[in-house]
C-alpha cells in the first residue's frame, strides 16, 4: 500500500475516533481531503470491519435521504492497561471508543518472585481471560512508578519495584507477545488517559498530579514508599518527558536530612499523617506550594488530580488555590478552583491511562491496528491532538 494511502487511513480513523460520530463530508472538510479519497478509504475500512455506517437523524428541509453517520466499530477490538504496584495490579480493558468494559485488581508480590516472572505471569493470565470473552486484543499498556524510557522500553529506576540499575522491559516482556506491549511512567500514563477522555476539548497545557498511599510490608519497605507523588505534564499539546525521561519526578525543596519520602515529613510524622491535623495540613500546603510554583511558572491552564486525592476531600482544592494565588504577584483573571479537576478515573487513573495510551498509538498508526507491524517506540509513534 502506498504511504499516502496509509497516512490518509490513519488520519481518517483518528478523525472518527476523536469525534465519535461524523460523516464523510465532515471528514473531507476537516482533513482537507477530496471526497472521493475519503469515500474510498471509508469503504475499505467498512469492509475490514473497523468502522460502521448507518442512516440516522432527520433529512433536510426539502426531504431526501437521511444523513449517513460513521462511527467506530466498538467490537472490532479492545486494549488493555495495567498498573503494577508492589502489592497488587489494577487492570482496565477499553473498547475502541475508550469505554471500560472490564476491570480487575489482584494481589501480587514482587518480593517472592523476580520481576520478570510476576509481570509475564500477570499479563499472560489477563490475556487468556480476555481472549475467552472479549473482542480481539490489539495492544497492552503498562504503567509503573519510576523513571521510564518508553522509546527503548526500559525502566531506568523504580524505587517501589526495587529497580536501581535499569530493567529492559522490552526484551524481558514485550517481545514475548504477538501484540504490542508498551511501558510508561504511571503519571505520564494518566496524562494519556485525560487526553483520551477529553479528546474533544482544548487541553494543551496542564499538569496531572498522581497521589498514591501504599499499604505494604513495613519490614521490607520504609515509609518513603508509602506516599507516592507523581507529576505528568502536557506542554503545547505534547507530553513532556524531559531529556532523560524523568520530567515529573518530584522531591520537595524543603527536604532535609531527616526527611523521609518526597516531602519534608520525618518518619515519625508519616506515622501521624492522618491522625494529626497539623501534620496533614503541612503535608497539603507543602505539596500545594510546589504545585503553585510549577503552575504559575509554566502558565498551565489546568491541574488534574488522580489516584487517592478524592479520599482527602475538597480541602485539597482550597489549599491548592490558596498556594497558587500566594505564588502569583498579579490578579488572577479566573477562578483558580474551577481549573482544578479530579480525574474521572480516581484510583484507576493509571490503568485507564495505560490503555488509553495504546488507543492513541493505534489511531496514529493504521499498521499497528491491523497487526502488521510491531513497534517498540511509543514516544515517536503517539500522535497528540492538534
Amino acid at each position: 500500500m502506498k504511504r499516502t494511502k496509509k497516512i490518509n487511513q490513519a488520519r481518517i480513523m483518528r478523525e472518527i475516533w476523536v469525534n465519535k460520530k461524523t460523516t464523510r463530508i465532515n471528514i473531507s472538510r476537516a482533513l482537507s481531503l477530496d471526497k472521493s479519497t475519503v469515500s474510498s478509504v471509508v469503504n475499505e475500512l467498512i469492509d475490514r470491519g473497523m468502522i460502521l455506517e448507518k442512516e440516522e437523524g432527520n433529512s433536510g428541509p426539502h426531504g431526501g435521504r437521511r444523513p449517513i453517520h460513521i462511527t467506530l466499530n466498538k467490537l472490532y477490538g479492545c486494549v488493555l492497561g495495567i498498573e503494577f504496584r508492589p502489592e497488587f495490579y489494577s487492570a482496565v480493558l477499553l473498547d475502541m471508543e475508550g469505554n471500560i468494559i472490564f476491570s480487575k485488581t489482584k494481589e501480587i508480590s514482587f518480593r517472592k518472585n523476580d520481576i520478570t516472572t510476576v509481570l509475564n505471569g500477570s499479563i499472560s493470565a489477563l490475556i487468556e481471560e480476555i481472549n475467552r470473552s472479549y473482542p480481539q486484543l490489539l495492544g497492552i499498556g503498562v504503567g509503573i512508578s519510576g523513571v521510564v524510557n518508553p522509546e527503548d522500553g526500559v525502566i531506568q529506576y523504580s524505587q517501589p519495584l526495587g529497580i536501581s540499575d535499569g530493567y529492559d522491559f522490552y526484551h524481558e516482556v514485550s517481545v514475548r507477545y504477538d501484540i504490542p506491549v508498551f511501558v510508561e511512567n504511571d503519571a505520564n500514563a494518566c496524562i494519556w488517559g485525560e487526553l483520551t477522555f477529553h479528546r474533544r476539548k482544548e487541553l494543551r497545557d496542564f499538569m496531572f498530579l498522581l497521589l498514591e498511599f501504599r499499604d505494604i510490608d513495613e519490614q521490607i519497605y520504609d515509609e518513603s514508599n508509602r506516599i507516592s507523588i507523581g507529576m505528568g505534564f502536557v506542554i503545547n499539546g505534547i507530553v513532556h518527558y524531559g531529556h532523560q525521561f524523568s520530567a515529573g519526578e518530584f522531591r520537595s525543596v524543603n527536604y532535609r536530612e531527616n526527611s523521609v519520602g518526597q516531602l519534608s515529613l520525618t518518619s515519625e510524622e508519616h506515622q501521624r499523617l492522618f491522625d494529626d491535623p497539623e501534620v496533614f495540613n503541612r503535608f497539603l500546603h507543602e505539596l500545594g506550594a510546589h504545585v503553585g510554583l510549577i503552575t504559575n511558572t509554566l502558565n498551565l491552564s489546568h491541574i488534574i488530580l488522580g489516584g487517592a486525592f478524592e479520599r482527602l476531600g475538597d480541602q485539597v482544592k482550597d489549599v491548592f488555590e490558596q498556594e497558587i494565588r500566594k505564588n502569583w504577584p498579579y490578579p488572577y483573571p479566573y477562578v483558580v478552583r474551577d481549573s482544578i479537576w479530579y480525574s474521572a478515573f480516581g484510583e484507576q487513573a493509571v490503568a485507564y491511562g495505560a490503555s488509553a495510551m495504546v488507543l492513541n498509538t493505534l489511531f496514529g498508526d493504521i499498521e499497528i491496528m491491523e497487526g502488521l507491524r510491531f513497534t517498540r517506540n511509543v514516544k515517536n509513534n503517539l500522535v497528540i491532538f492538534s
